[in-house]
């Protein structure tokens, strides 16, 4: 069965932790759940032991196991991922218990699905997206690679979500609409129209206020 790394143990890592534990309770699939983070200075966090980088590569050469990122910037979530991949580290996948998926989804390694959530017909959750707590992603709906959903977001039917891009806090995305990849959602926005890539975009209806020249969602 090996063991469960969740890569970064902040506050979304220790969200993480919970959907981890709720989902291994049901699916029996880990022995130990710890946390991977280079930065934390202490030897365990919210009840669960810290690995460094290097100690986790160690543990995984000699025992079975996989790792979940936790990071909310999609740019982070790509290099992290990265970093895993050069290592031959697995990625898994965590969906909570109390998120409705639908059987003709389709959810790739590396996803976390938060509490609550709706995942419909025919929807497609790329490798190391993130949705988070109580939203709704629509039938046919595609979210990319790296791409973060973040709480009570409502993804209306058909519509695509590029890679590495971040939809804010209870934005709502007409059915049908193309999102670029490397774009930024303020929270609180209604995109009607399509938002082409490197761009961030606010308001109501949702426009491209400027280009997405860092690539940081968290200054």
């Amino acid at each position: 069965m090996g063991a469960l790394f969740i890569y970064c143990a902040g506050g979304f890592g220790k969200e993480v932790m919970d959907v981890a534990k709720r989902f291994n309770a049901e699916q029996h699939r880990w022995n130990d759940i710890h946390f991977l983070d280079d930065q934390c200075e202490t030897p365990t966090r919210y009840d669960a032991k810290v690995f460094s980088f290097d100690a986790a590569c160690a543990f995984l050469k000699q025992s079975a196991g996989e790792v979940i990122i936790a990071n909310g910037e999609p740019a982070s979530r790509r290099m992290l991922r990265e970093k895993l991949e050069a290592r031959d580290m697995a990625l898994g996948f965590l969906i909570d218990a109390t998120t409705i998926v639908a059987d003709s989804a389709r959810i790739e390694s590396g996803v976390v699905i938060a509490p609550l959530c709706s995942i419909s017909s025919d929807a497609v959750i790329q490798t190391n997206a993130s949705v988070n707590t109580m939203s709704i992603v629509g039938h046919d709906v595609v979210v990319g690679e790296n791409t973060v959903i973040s709480s009570m977001v409502n993804i209306g039917g058909k519509s695509k979500i590029g890679m590495n891009t971040y939809i804010g806090m209870g934005a709502l995305i007409k059915d049908e609409v193309k999102i670029g990849d490397d774009v930024i959602i303020g929270m609180g926005s209604v995109v009607y129209n399509d938002i082409p890539d490197n761009m961030i975009a606010l308001g109501n209806p949702a426009r491209p206020m400027r280009r997405n020249t860092d690539k940081k969602v968290f200054k």
